[in-house]
């Protein structure tokens, strides 16, 4: 019994060392494992991080590549996805452009639109004429051989050098004639006058050099400045128009304007410039401020959007501990954010800080309680949960993941961006048939109402069927996110369907800064911010903006500040109608009396025909 025991005993510890050993080997095994699994997340990792590096890449090196779809390929996703729902005949007729279908009718073809061949001609009938004649050499030489039968002409586009001009103003000094005055009195009277000294004038004049003759008792007189000329500046207001213009809409930095001015014929300086900048800037500031507190306070639809600004930071003290050795400091550029508000079609007014916060806005928007159009940044919640504004999204940011998913799933990514087309179809239709408010809010909802229909039933066919990692699930988590503040264009008319005014606003800054690359200081972005908002709001309003510009600054420093919003470029045209006198007598240029320009643009032909024709 018992050496049958022990023999079991010893079975079993032998089979527990094999099991021991068998352990130890899975334990070597798991131990493996784990590393390799270690060195395989590890480098997944890093192949993230090089694609997520090649992507941005590839995005750098198309910045300005236009998200269009073609439209053969769009009109196909949108007939499929009418078919996919099994849409009636009467919504799918809605779900049209204008409400109607697209098919043409029975035996009728379609318009067809016609191309344009040539060369565009140009219009240049309010262009000077300069009339060339060329006679031939023999009849030059024996004019009465010959009679003129007919001529041929034709036009060419010339340029002549721009040039600079210098108005020279010369104010007489007069002084009342007496009988009893002498010749001496008057060289006296005239000597005070061009500060030479008395004594010495009256000797030239033969009379006696008195202390008693070195002040004349006659009062001198000398006509004052004309207001349109500023005192005590080198410039007449059309220069500093033409100054600020070429940086501010041209986007050419002053250093690059001395030089240009330098190959025309006469340099100036950009010091010079800037001192013309800093006055102009002054005078121009309450005009801003005012049109920003009018929009604030008048505006229905404020739209938003920012971008950053690269600023140069001040110098520090030569004994801060932190002041790098040195005559110089090297100091890094520091990211500043300029804003943009477009209020309704009033004024558009550029703003700028050193955050981009919710903060920043509750501060800039004080006292707005409109309709805010903006992206989907969560700096924008605070004003819509705490300050009474209602928040309307953007449809074209909306639009943006679905075309970035053409490039993993074109099929769906070509059937969501068809029906956001269409939205923009019908809104550009009935834009084009100039109706009023209510007309067009009842036409746009009752075109655009299938059509969210159909997006909604697709966003529902496809969400959880798509790649949860990819852009096609982020675009629809954008929607799902922002349906409401979306769908919210249907209550009214003048609401837009995309933000694109604004960020076109901003495409000046982003293209200017590959001219002068960083403002210099914290003036510089102010500067800018005052200056564009005049020129956006006169592009706005169909305004020149030199002219404007000019006449502004011709006025503005004897216009009273109470009143500084009827010169903003919304009242311009109206203010100026209204002058009478000595202001109107202020626009008139001091080389051109009694001739004030008008600033308002003329439409031109092809935009006219563009208005009438809206398939133009």
């Amino acid at each position: 019994m018992s050496a049958t025991t022990c023999g079991r005993c010893r079975e079993l510890d032998k089979a527990l060392e094999l099991e021991r050993a068998r352990n130890a080997e899975l334990d070597a095994e798991l131990t493996a494992a784990r590393a390799q699994l270690a060195e395989t997340v590890k480098l997944a990792e890093l192949q993230g991080a090089d694609l997520e590096r090649f992507k941005k890449a590839y995005e750098a090196s198309r910045p300005n590549h236009p998200e269009r779809a073609p439209r053969d390929q769009i009109q196909l996703a949108f007939e499929r996805v009418v078919a996919m729902f099994a849409t009636p005949a009467d919504d799918a007729a809605a779900a049209a452009p204008g409400g109607a279908s697209n098919a043409p009718s029975p035996g009728r073809e379609p318009p067809k639109r016609r191309h344009r061949h040539g060369r565009r001609d140009l219009e240049m009938t309010n262009l000077p004429v300069e009339v060339i004649r060329i006679v031939p050499d023999e009849v030059l030489a024996n004019p009465e051989l010959y009679v003129a039968i007919g001529e041929e002409s034709s036009d060419r586009l010339g340029r002549r050098a721009a040039s600079w001009l210098r108005v020279h103003v010369v104010r007489p000094k007069y002084m009342l004639k007496s009988v009893h005055d002498t010749e001496g009195d008057v060289a006296a009277a005239s000597a005070a006058a061009s500060g030479e000294p008395a004594a010495s004038a009256a000797a030239a004049a033969g009379g006696p050099s008195t202390a008693q003759d070195s002040e004349p008792c006659t009062q001198i007189l000398i006509a004052p400045l004309p207001d349109n000329v500023w005192p005590n500046v080198m410039a007449d207001p059309s220069t500093i128009a033409h100054v600020i213009l070429r940086k501010y809409g041209d986007l050419l930095p002053l250093n690059r304007q001395q030089s240009i001015g330098r190959r025309e014929g006469f340099s100036l300086p950009k010091s010079t410039q800037c001192g013309w900048l800093k006055i102009a800037a002054a005078v121009c500031g309450p005009v801003v401020e005012a049109m920003f507190a009018d929009g604030k306070r008048n505006a229905f639809l404020m739209a938003t959007d920012a971008t950053s600004a690269s600023v140069l930071p001040e110098p520090r003290p030569p004994g801060s501990p932190w002041a790098t050795a040195g005559p110089t400091e090297r100091r890094s550029c520091e990211p500043w954010h300029v804003f943009v508000f477009i209020a309704d079609r009033d004024h558009v007014v550029f703003r700028y800080d050193r955050e981009h916060s919710g903060a920043v806005f509750t501060r800039e928007l004080a006292g707005f309680r409109g309709n805010l159009l903006a992206d989907a940044a969560s700096v924008f919640d605070v004003l819509y949960r705490e300050h009474g504004m209602t928040e309307n999204a953007c449809w074209f940011h909306a639009r943006r993941p679905f075309y970035r998913a053409l490039e993993t799933d074109p099929r769906r990514a070509l059937e969501a961006l068809s029906l956001i087309s269409k939205l923009f179809e019908v809104d550009r239709n009935l834009r084009a048939e100039h109706l009023d408010l209510e007309t067009f809010t009842g036409q746009r909802a009752e075109g655009s109402r299938p059509i969210l229909r159909l997006f909604d039933d697709w966003i529902a066919l496809n969400r959880g069927h798509v790649d949860p990692r990819g852009p096609l699930e982020a675009a629809i988590g954008y929607y799902d996110n922002q349906r409401e503040a979306l769908h919210h264009f249907l209550t009214d008319g003048r609401i837009r369907l995309d933000n694109n005014l604004s960020e076109q606003a901003l495409r000046n800054l982003v293209v200017g800064e590959a001219n002068w690359i960083f403002f210099a200081n914290e003036t510089g972005i102010c500067w800018y911010a005052t200056f564009r908002s005049l020129i956006a709001s006169c592009a706005l309003h169909r305004l020149n903006p030199e002219t404007y510009l000019e006449q502004l600054l011709r006025i503005v420093p004897h216009w009273p500040k109470s009143r500084a919003l009827e010169l903003a470029p919304k009242y311009w045209l109206e203010t100026v109608s209204k002058l009478e006198g000595r202001w109107r007598k202020m626009l008139e240029r001091p080389w051109e009396p009694g001739v004030v320009v008008s600033a308002a643009i003329e439409p031109e032909r092809r935009a006219a025909a563009a208005v009438l024709d809206p398939a133009a």
